[in-house]
């Protein structure tokens, strides 16, 4: 979570409260997100796929494909949640090589995760 303190900034640190919608399946993937503190929950169908914790991140899939979101994101509890956008997102790979690592490491745990039966 290191890279990501480097480009938090006010502007793209946002709160919601438990409950609260993050972004809705089939909207424009224009960023990813970063949780600060607190919980969101990925949902598809009405079901929870996964809870991300502090930490962890979300919404990777759609920024690098420049599809729509395949989910739906929900505060779980109150939470802080940095949003990183598409600039940030190249700022952080080329500044913070680890960044990218963890990207695609948690891309592939979670494609490995709802693929394998």
């Amino acid at each position: 979570m290191a890279a990501v303190d480097s480009i938090k900034r006010e502007r793209n640190t946002k709160k919601f409260k438990a409950g609260d919608t993050i972004f809705s399946e089939g909207d424009a993937a224009n960023s990813m997100f970063a949780v600060i503190e607190g919980q969101v929950d990925i949902r598809k169908h009405g079901g929870v796929l996964e809870t991300i914790p502090p930490d962890g991140f979300f919404g990777e899939m759609g920024l690098v494909n420049h599809k729509p979101r395949m989910a739906s994101a929900f505060a779980k509890t109150d939470c802080t949640i940095v949003e990183i956008n598409e600039g940030d997102f190249y700022f952080l790979i080329q500044h913070a090589p680890y960044f990218a690592i963890q990207v695609m490491q948690i891309l592939s745990e979670r494609v490995r995760r709802h693929t394998d039966s």
